[in-house]
């Protein structure tokens, strides 16, 4: 059974109350998983419960992600009125399922996948995204980026966005202390290179908003699959039983092994060439890109 690993990081930054909550669930029967991202705002001095408690909500919530969103809209007024939060929340029933999303403002749902890169689920609920749709220049739309259309404490069924993701290796959550200071490009790299990793893939997103002078609260939730084991053996493995079965590695060779066993640590062996009685290999950096080719050689015995 393939069991996600979920992890976050949040960081108050220069505001002076932390209102960003966070509430996830792992079914380890089925690998299926429940997550929700709130980002309170307002005057209201019980914000930040008011986000914790939509979040634990939606989580908590039977059905699907619409229904979990609502269940916490109506439990939200109820509870905490006068307090207000946007909010994400997904959930997954096995691995192999597709994920069910819903929202309520600019928290954002993002997954990924080797050779699918970043993509994100979620249409902020601000009057920038509905200039953007209408082909105002993206200049004048970020004046309209913070101003929200619709809010947890407001809204009704038609106001809650959906959506439906195809099962990935990795899902995240941004609220805007991220992804409104952290360039995509730059999120989508960071990703790449921290995905297995969810813990300081976290962190490191927090890292990065504060470098670029994020003034807001900052939250990133990460929920990673383990990539599922394979009945073939590696290409990696492939190369290290070929040298040993040719030539062996004893004493005398140990850079030769270390050779090889940098391929299995995160270098992709991509094709072989014979040349000169040598083998060489290509290997490229593991976001498989094109970039940084290099090429090694060993010569058989």
């Amino acid at each position: 059974m393939r069991i996600p690993v979920i992890a976050a990081d949040s960081d108050q930054g220069p505001r002076a109350d932390q209102e960003d909550a966070y509430s996830h669930q792992v079914a380890h029967a089925s690998g299926g998983w429940r997550a929700s991202l709130a980002d309170g705002f307002g005057e209201h001095p019980r914000t930040r419960e008011a986000a914790e408690f939509a979040a634990i909500t939606a989580t908590e919530a039977d059905g699907d992600a619409l229904d979990a969103v609502l269940a916490a809209t109506r439990a939200l007024s109820r509870a905490h009125p006068g307090a207000d939060c946007v909010m994400v929340h997904a959930r997954q029933d096995a691995p192999e399922d597709p994920i069910d999303i819903a929202w309520v403002g600019d928290c954002r749902l993002w997954t990924w996948a080797p050779g699918e890169g970043l993509r994100q689920h979620t249409r902020d609920h601000t009057h920038g995204q509905r200039l953007r749709e209408r082909w105002v220049a993206d200049a004048f739309a970020r004046v309209g980026d913070h101003a929200l259309t619709t809010s947890m404490a407001t809204a009704v069924v038609d106001d809650i966005g959906t959506a439906t993701a195809p099962a990935s290796e990795l899902v995240l959550f941004t609220t805007d202390g991220v992804h409104d200071y952290v360039d995509e490009r730059l999120l989508a790299e960071l990703v790449a290179e921290h995905a297995d990793a969810p813990e300081i893939l976290a962190h490191v997103l927090l890292e990065a908003s504060r470098e670029a002078e994020s003034h807001d609260n900052a939250t990133a939730m990460v929920v990673r699959l383990p990539r599922p084991e394979s009945p073939y053996p590696s290409r990696q493995e492939l190369l290290l039983d070929g040298l040993e079965s040719a030539c062996g590695f004893d004493e005398d060779q140990p850079a030769l092994r270390r050779l090889a066993e940098d391929r299995a640590v995160g270098i992709a062996c991509d094709r072989f060439l014979l040349r000169d009685g040598a083998t060489y290999w290509c290997t490229k950096d593991s976001d498989h890109t094109d970039h940084h080719v290099s090429w090694h050689g060993v010569t058989w015995l």
